[in-house]
């Protein structure tokens, strides 16, 4: 009978480490592999709909000058050799400075943000912050992070062929999901690869990411650095270039 129940237990415990891996390892991976199957016009309804609950909650329009939005418009979009019919870069506006990409390749921009900028002639900083966007894009981590919010209904939802559920469920989670480590590294990687082709200096992006670390009211910053985690590693890398 002891040795009955040190097998039960074994096995208990072999299972639940079984599953502990599975979560904390295996939801990376097969987030990776739902991203890549989920179909180009699915997730670009799941960005749109996202972005419609969150101006509906949280955003209003943009106050900035269309002059200003154009001119940074132009300047990413020369950057990328790309227009709006490849990245749509949307303004909105918030209390808080933040910017995000969105699955169906949406950046939205916060004015925030741009005002503090400190290059209104080029936008150098503003530059590197969408060129970090445009990596999240790149690598697809807005979609794995929904996918890994509801990773039972994206699967589901693959093999039946209906998304509805999972849009439903997740739609409201994004601006809380903070991007991991790795994901803002390469993000941030990707973001040198582009502003050094672009003969950009990194160091403005670096100067903005420590503006807003040090700002001391944490009302005005919690959405940027709960979802952009912003460490003296980063910014001293950025400072490098």
């Amino acid at each position: 009978m002891k040795k009955f129940f040190v097998v039960v237990i074994t096995i208990t415990l072999v299972f639940a480490a079984l599953i502990y891996f599975v979560f904390t390892y295996g939801t990376e991976w097969l987030s990776g592999v739902v991203a890549d199957v989920i179909p180009y016009e699915v997730e670009k309804s799941l960005g749109a709909s996202t972005l419609e609950s969150m101006d509906a909650q949280s955003f209003e329009h943009s106050s900035l000058p269309v002059f200003t939005q154009n001119k940074i418009k132009n300047q990413f979009y020369k950057i990328f050799q790309k227009d709006s019919n490849d990245v749509h870069l949307l303004f909105r506006n918030a209390s808080y400075p933040n910017a995000f990409a969105l699955p169906g390749n949406y950046i939205v921009i916060l004015d925030s943000l741009v005002k503090m900028s400190e290059d209104t002639l080029h936008y150098a900083d503003v530059m590197g912050v969408l060129a970090h966007e445009a990596g999240h894009l790149h690598y697809k981590h807005s979609l794995k992070l929904m996918i890994k919010a509801g990773l039972t209904g994206a699967i589901v939802g693959y093999f039946i062929g209906d998304f509805s559920s999972f849009v439903a469920t997740v739609t409201h989670q994004l601006l809380s999901l903070s991007y991991s480590r790795n994901y803002e590294e390469q993000a941030d990687d990707f973001a040198i690869n582009v502003l050094y082709q672009s003969q950009i200096s990194t160091k403005p992006l670096a100067h903005l990411l420590q503006k807003i670390s040090q700002l001391n009211n944490e009302s005005e910053i919690p959405e940027f650095l709960s979802t952009h985690p912003v460490t003296e590693e980063r910014i001293k890398k950025l400072e490098g270039r």
